[in-house]
C-alpha cells in the first residue's frame, strides 16, 4: 500500500515539474525540487535497511523515517490540488511564475491548516439517557480513547494534550479502543505510565481491546501483559461486569462480521446497558436490539476529507459520530491521534466522554 501511494506521488511530482517549466521557472529550482523528491523516495523505502545495519535502536529511526515520507506524500498531494485550483481560478491558461507563486503560497496554507486541526485535540461530550443504569447510579461517565497510534513521527507533547482532556474528565470507566500502540513500544515507557495511572483513578476500571496495528506490531501475549500490567482489563471476545453494567470486548483479528453475542451475552443481561467495545464499527450479525451501545474507531474520521465517505463505506457503513442502528447505538471516533503525517483534514482529532444517565 505505501509503495502504491509512492508511485502515484511520482506522477503527482512530475505534474508539478511540468508546471514549473511551463512556467518558466529556473532549472536549478526544478531540479532541485526533483532531487528532493528522489532523496524522500528513496529514504522512504531503505531507511529502515540502512538504519538497521547502522543503529542499534533501528526501530524507532526507521518509523520516523516513514512518517515523514507518508508526510512527504500528503504535501505533494496539497500542493497539486493548490496547482489544480490556481490552474482552474485562471481558466487553463499556460502557467506563469505569479500563478505557481499563487499555487506555493495555497499549498503552505493548506499544510498549515492540516497541522494545526491535528494538534488541536477536542474533547467530545455525549450524553446518552437509559433506564437501564442500576439503582444506585444516576450517571457513568466513560472516556474512551481510540486511534493515538503511539510510534511515527507522533509526539510526547500531543500525547500530553489528549491525556489532560483523559484525566480532566474524570472518568467512572476508562477505555482504550484499539489502535493506541503502532510500532516499537519501548520508547514510549512515560506514556504507558501515565496512561496506567489514569486507568488506576477510573472508579469503575478500565478496559480496553486490540486493533489492527497492535495486531500488525505486537505478539499478542506481550500486548496482553502490557496492559493487564497498566491496569486495563483486555477482552478479547470476553464478557465483564462492573458495578451493573455489561462490558464485552471484541477481539479485532477475528472476521469484521463474526457472530459474538450467542456465547458472551448472559439471559439476564437483557436487563443491564450493554456496552460493547469494538476496534471496527461493524455489527455483529446477531447484534440487533442486544447491545445499548457499541463504541469504535479505526476510521480516523478518513483523517482527511472526503476519504471520510470512503472509509465509512469500507468499514461497514456506520458514519462517524453518534448514530442509531440496527442493534442499539453506535458511536464511531475520529481518533485522538493520527495514522502517518501529523495533519488531518476536516476530521479533528478527539477525546470522546460518553455521559450514561438515568432517564
Amino acid at each position: 500500500m505505501s509503495l502504491a501511494l509512492w508511485f502515484i506521488s511520482i506522477f503527482l511530482e512530475y505534474y508539478i515539474y511540468k508546471k514549473l517549466t511551463e512556467a518558466g521557472i529556473n532549472l536549478f529550482v526544478r531540479n532541485l525540487f526533483i532531487a528532493w523528491a528522489v532523496f524522500c523516495f528513496y529514504e522512504f523505502i531503505f531507511a529502515g535497511w540502512i538504519a538497521k545495519l547502522i543503529f542499534k535502536d533501528y526501530r524507532r529511526i526507521a518509523e520516523i523515517c516513514g512518517g515523514l515520507g507518508i508526510t512527504w506524500i500528503i504535501i505533494v498531494l496539497l500542493a497539486v490540488l493548490a496547482f489544480m485550483i490556481v490552474n482552474i481560478l485562471t481558466g487553463f491558461k499556460p502557467f506563469t511564475k505569479n500563478k505557481v507563486f499563487c499555487a506555493v503560497i495555497l499549498a503552505f496554507m493548506g499544510v498549515i491548516y492540516c497541522l494545526s486541526e491535528a494538534y488541536f485535540v477536542q474533547e467530545r461530550n455525549i450524553i446518552i439517557k437509559t433506564h437501564k443504569l442500576p439503582g444506585n447510579l444516576n450517571k457513568v461517565r466513560i472516556t474512551y480513547l481510540t486511534d493515538l497510534h503511539l510510534g511515527g513521527i507522533y509526539t510526547t507533547a500531543h500525547f500530553n494534550r489528549v491525556m489532560k482532556i483523559v484525566e480532566d474528565s474524570s472518568p467512572d470507566i476508562f477505555i482504550l479502543c484499539g489502535d493506541i500502540f503502532d510500532g516499537d513500544m519501548s520508547y514510549w515507557t512515560e506514556e504507558i505510565s501515565r496512561l496506567s495511572q489514569a486507568a488506576t483513578r477510573a472508579k469503575m476500571g478500565a478496559f480496553a481491546v486490540n486493533g489492527n496495528h497492535e495486531i500488525s506490531h505486537w505478539e499478542l501475549d506481550d500486548y496482553d501483559t502490557l496492559m493487564r500490567e497498566s491496569g486495563f482489563n483486555l477482552l478479547l471476545d470476553e464478557r465483564a461486569e462492573t458495578s451493573g453494567l455489561v462490558i464485552l470486548g471484541i477481539d479485532d483479528r477475528k472476521n469484521e462480521f463474526y457472530s459474538w453475542l450467542n456465547f458472551l451475552l448472559k439471559p439476564e443481561d437483557s436487563n443491564k446497558f450493554v456496552l460493547v467495545i469494538k476496534h471496527r464499527p461493524y455489527l455483529a450479525q446477531d447484534s440487533q436490539g442486544n447491545f445499548d451501545l457499541q463504541i469504535s474507531g479505526h476510521t480516523h474520521g478518513g483523517q482527511y476529507w472526503p476519504l471520510r465517505y470512503i472509509k465509512t463505506w469500507q468499514e461497514g457503513g456506520i458514519p462517524q459520530g453518534l448514530s442509531q442502528q440496527a442493534g442499539g447505538l453506535v458511536y464511531v471516533s475520529n481518533g485522538a491521534g493520527y495514522n502517518g503525517p501529523c495533519m488531518r483534514l476536516f476530521a479533528p482529532p478527539e477525546v470522546t466522554v460518553i455521559d450514561l444517565v438515568r432517564e
